[in-house]
């Protein structure tokens, strides 16, 4: 019988202890975790640009590029036909050159190719290393928190974003990490710890949950009500529990219904916000890692592995069960049946296959599995804490002047579909506002680069954010950045809608003649929504009816003249940037659709819309005076 990786066992040899090399299933454990980073990585890349590349709207097209991509383990068995058995080494060449490039190439058709390639590539890699290395698996575990670690550091935003000699030095040491691992991998010739294949068909609504719960900064920092230090901390503490756990949990089957019903129960509470959500996270972190680690490992002991080709279908069909569900969780703007829904596909699969008992050796591997998990982190979670220290917001009192810009930034993706935060936020610097009311603000969705982009531009503009959340997981939706703080934040879901949940912030802050409201909105987008969209005036106007003065600004996706524009107006509302002549086209085909409305307690002296080319919008900026 020969594997993937080329090595022979043959007919009735006695599998060798597991514990008889540690330092080799040590070695192979640092590739899963190496190769795990790198697979997340380019997943995110591939996953979000391709949003952008291929447009949204196009939803079947997404769907069939993403299923392709995510059934790609399937091929494997070829590979390793064709190569001879050498899947392991062609697997690994791959992905490192697919995710070198995607830290310096920013043509966006590139990054989508070279995103999927080395996506592809982790499923082949983690085929021949798990096979015959069933502990080596904790390393996904120890991968997904070096992956965290690595964002927090960093303020959530991906390496493969990220400009500069640190980013490029991270991704040299992982990339490193990795061919120096597989070194030894390679010329090990023992022990043999072979697996099944239902454990692989786990990883994939493992993953899923990773990359929208387990391992998301921006998740933990809205649902924790907490800055990224401590909410990652949290996080943290769930993997802590879930490694301590694990041993204790396995033991009998008992320990799996109470990790289901936990995890569960974790999952629910994690939707909500402030000390619920806390609580939710650190049970659906703990069991995530219980049961992930038990998948990984393969959960019973057996003499020979799985076949290639049975190891190769159960993780394709994993992975398109994956990208199935969240498939539906972004089109339905945030699902929490499908945070459940994966939870309890990869909980079914697990007691499939739960372990009569440990592997031996497997409870000796947890302490490193501990240390390689939490220092990575600690330090990321120290770092970041020194940052924010470093940064303070410097906050000014609002005068009775007021500069206000409306930008829908298109979660930071520019006109030609490539993503920047940066340039988004020196758009901003250069108008000098008071006030920035943001559409299009995503707090670390998969599509929309995982990044917690309102923390981000906060902290790099000095403002105060005020968050609006539409979606129903809280993390995409209307922000407003302000430099003096908030008297009072209010927001709103639009009960009706056709493309994606929306809905309204607004903040009230205080001027030396009394206190304004600001408020911001997101209207539907579809052309022919405009019935949608007068509902939805409605509600907006209910929502802002008990206040005065009001400037109410965002991207209406109405043109001059609309049945929506015209019920702004009967509403008592002035275009402001049409009252001073500055009604250039906003949107990138040509047409006039964010707006700025001020009550008539203001006077407009001064407004512009910028020609940038950061966003598929262009900002709209009003100077404001109190009457």
């Amino acid at each position: 019988m020969t594997g993937s990786t080329g090595r022979t066992a043959t007919k009735g040899t006695r599998t060798r202890a597991a514990g008889v090399t540690p330092d080799t299933i040590l070695w192979a454990a640092l590739a899963v975790a190496c190769a795990t980073v790198l697979g997340l990585e380019s997943v995110r890349v591939f996953v979000s640009d391709s949003v952008f590349v291929i447009d949204q709207s196009r939803r079947t097209v997404l769907l069939v590029l993403m299923l392709a991509a995510f059934a790609s383990p399937l091929l494997a068995p070829v590979v390793s036909m064709l190569s001879g058995g050498r899947l392991l080494p062609i697997a690994a060449g791959v992905l490192v050159a697919a995710r070198a490039p995607l830290q310096f190439i920013e043509w966006p058709l590139a990054r989508v190719v070279l995103g999927a390639l080395g996506f592809v590539a982790f499923g082949w890699l983690l085929i021949p290393l798990l096979r015959w290395r069933a502990r080596a698996g904790l390393g996904i575990v120890l991968g997904c928190g070096l992956d965290l670690a690595i964002r927090t550091a960093r303020d959530t935003i991906d390496l493969p974003w990220l400009p500069g000699f640190g980013s490029h030095l991270g991704t040299a040491v992982v990339l490193a990490g990795l061919l120096a691992t597989l070194v030894f991998v390679l010329a090990d010739r023992g022990p043999l710890e072979p697996r099944g294949a239902l454990g692989f068909l786990a990883l994939g609504p493992a993953f899923g949950l990773a990359h929208l719960v387990v391992t998301n900064p921006g998740f933990a920092v809205v649902h924790t009500s907490r800055s990224l230090a401590p909410a990652t901390l949290v996080l943290t503490i769930g993997l802590a529990i879930g490694i301590l756990a694990f041993s204790v949990a396995t033991r009998h089957w008992s320990g799996w219904a109470a990790t289901t019903l936990i995890g569960a129960l974790g999952l629910w509470l994690a939707w909500g916000e402030g000390w619920r959500g806390t609580f939710g996270l650190l049970a659906a972190v703990a069991s995530w890692t219980i049961f992930t680690s038990t998948a990984a490992i393969g959960g019973r002991v057996l003499r020979n592995p799985a076949s290639t080709g049975r190891v190769a279908l159960a993780l394709a069909l994993g992975q398109v069960v994956q990208v199935a569900l969240l498939f539906r969780y972004f089109t339905a703007t945030g699902d929490r049946v499908v945070l459940l829904g994966l939870w309890g596909i990869l909980a079914l699969v697990v007691a499939l296959d739960w372990p009569r008992a440990l592997a031996p050796g497997t409870v000796a591997l947890l302490p490193h599995l501990a240390i390689g998990v939490l220092l990575p982190l600690a330090g990321a979670i120290l770092w970041q804490a020194v940052e924010t220290r470093g940064r303070a917001t410097s906050l000014t009192m609002i005068g009775n002047e007021l500069v206000v810009m409306t930008y829908n930034i298109q979660s930071g993706y520019d006109s030609r579909d490539r993503w920047d935060l940066e340039a988004t936020a020196q758009v901003i610097e250069t108008a000098q506002p008071d006030v920035v009311l943001l559409q299009e603000v995503s707090r670390g969705w998969l599509v929309t680069s995982s990044t917690d982009q309102l923390s981000w531009l906060a902290r790099r503009l000095g403002m105060q954010a005020s968050w609006g959340p539409a979606s129903a997981d809280g993390l995409w939706g209307n922000a407003i950045l302000t430099r003096g703080r908030p008297l009072e934040v209010r927001t709103t879901r639009f009960r009706t809608t056709e493309n994606l949940r929306r809905g309204a912030v607004a903040v009230r802050l205080a001027t030396p003649h009394g206190s304004v409201w600001l408020a911001n909105t997101h209207l539907d987008d579809p052309r022919s929504a405009t019935g949608v969209r007068l509902v939805q005036i409605e509600e907006l106007l209910v929502f802002l009816q008990p206040w005065r003065p009001v400037v109410l600004g965002g991207d209406f996706n109405a043109e001059p003249g609309s049945p929506e524009y015209q019920r702004l107006l009967e509403a008592g509302l002035i275009d402001a940037a049409a009252a001073i002549g500055a009604t250039g086209p906003t949107s990138a085909d040509q047409r006039r659709i964010d707006y700025l409305f001020v009550t008539g307690e203001f006077e407009v002296s001064g407004g512009r819309v910028p020609s940038v080319t950061a966003s598929d919008h262009r900002p709209v900026v009003v100077r404001l005076t109190l009457r």
